[in-house]
């Protein structure tokens, strides 16, 4: 009986090792709230396996399978953080260098992200506004005899045809002539291009609160779309602040869900960093920066149980080379989301689906965690992480945060990582 127990658990082990246009508002139909955000169903669990794999994982099972695959060879000069905890238990799996202090890369998109859902609210809109400075008597008038004003609301899905919206609205005033200027305010955030740890050589969009799609063409293509309406600007674009009493012509909202996709799915670095300024403007100080965002994160971190100083964070991509985070905090962000209903019907829906989108659609295919792990990557030089939820053969759910440092190749911590999807999910 022995020997067949021992030949089962060598068997076990060896098979071990095997964005969106927005909304333009004027002020004859903006509603008095913001509307309802409209989102699939999301469960109250992820998907479960079919009941032909409802075999019970114990967790001394997993553990196992876990202890075997870190025992490989590569972290003889890697280093591995890794958590894994049952939503279900409310315990803890598995802990391997949870408390290791670690670089995130994308994976930072995560703490992002749940902190901008917390603090901002699920239903918060980016909302960039046109307004001009000659006041309510001057509506109907076809002169402008003031400044149109743009209120930059940092939004990185902002398009030419959001542009193309404000000045019809403009022109639908009756407007053929602008005698002022063209006033930019872009006090939401910081006058920072890179983030605190950037390298010199990233060329990722410059952190403008007035960016079209990363690329600074706002005022080139504003001035254009007004000519082709047969509006006359005889002043200058310049940065200011906004005319106190300055009145508002139109807007363009865009929902924090229509964000949140790209940044998640496609790991969209401007509209990460985008979040995390609008957390910082959140506080309400002009130029806010990356000091305000950073409480905000704290008091979630606080809130959790947690000591902010046992980590730093540095932006809201993972594009630093400043941010350390642990597994452990990773996980009991995932954990505190999830058990928010608010934040769960908002977060699951833009995670990453293993072998079927974003940037998992190739990954574990043809496995029991396609179409089950639901997980935001991260990738910078040296580094690999993965952060996400699945559901375990027995239908409990799962949170887990991996992360591979010291990494030559991006392929090796991911391969490591795929397989510890699979003995959570298998």
């Amino acid at each position: 009986m022995k020997q067949i127990l021992f030949f089962l658990h060598i068997l076990l082990l060896l098979t071990a090792c095997a964005g969106s246009r927005g909304a333009l508002h004027t002020p004859e139909n903006t509603p008095s709230s913001p509307p309802a955000i409209v989102l699939k169903d999301v469960p109250a669990s992820l998907p479960l396996l079919p009941d032909t794999a409802q075999a019970i994982n114990s967790p001394s099972a997993l553990a196992a399978r876990l202890d075997s695959l870190c025992a490989d060879s590569i972290f003889d000069r890697t280093q591995l953080g890794l958590a894994v905890y049952d939503l279900t238990d409310n315990r803890y799996l598995y802990r391997r260098g949870e408390r290791q202090c670690l670089r995130p890369a994308s994976t930072m998109k995560v703490v992002t992200a749940i902190s901008a859902l917390h603090t901002l609210g699920t239903d918060y809109n980016y909302s960039t506004r046109l307004l001009r400075t000659d006041g309510e008597a001057a509506k109907g008038d076809s002169i402008v005899r003031g400044n149109i004003e743009i209120r930059a609301g940092f939004d990185p899905l902002l398009s030419k045809d959001d542009l193309k919206s404000l000045v019809a609205a403009l022109a639908a005033e009756g407007v053929r002539r602008i005698e002022g200027d063209i006033v930019a305010d872009v006090s939401l955030k910081d006058t920072l291009a890179k983030g605190w740890g950037w390298c010199w050589d990233d060329d990722d969009a410059p952190l403008d609160a007035l960016t079209m799609g990363g690329k600074d063409i706002f005022e080139t293509s504003f001035r254009q779309l007004l000519a082709d309406s047969g509006i006359v600007c005889l002043g200058t674009f310049r940065k200011g602040r906004l005319t106190p009493g300055g009145r508002t012509v139109a807007s363009v909202e865009r929902t924090i869900d229509a964000v949140l996709l790209p940044m998640m799915k496609k790991s969209d670095n401007l509209a990460a960093e985008s979040m995390f300024y609008h957390m910082a403007a959140h506080s309400g100080k002009p130029y806010a920066g990356r000091r305000e965002a950073v409480k905000a994160i704290e008091a979630l971190v606080k809130k959790m149980g947690l000591n902010p100083a046992h980590y730093q964070f540095a932006d809201g991509s993972g594009l630093s080379l400043y941010n350390y985070v642990t597994p452990e905090l990773l996980v009991r962000l995932l954990a505190f989301a999830y058990n928010d209903e608010a934040l769960r019907r908002h977060l699951l829906p833009a995670l990453p689906i293993a072998g079927e989108d974003g940037t998992l659609v190739r990954r574990l295919r043809g496995t029991k965690a396609q179409g089950n792990v639901r997980a935001k990557t991260g990738t910078v030089e040296g580094v690999s992480t993965l952060a996400g939820y699945c559901t375990a053969p027995n239908g409990h759910t799962l949170c887990f945060a991996i992360m591979n440092q010291g990494i030559r190749r991006t392929s090796t911590g991911r391969n490591f990582q795929d397989r510890v999807c699979r003995a959570l999910t298998e």
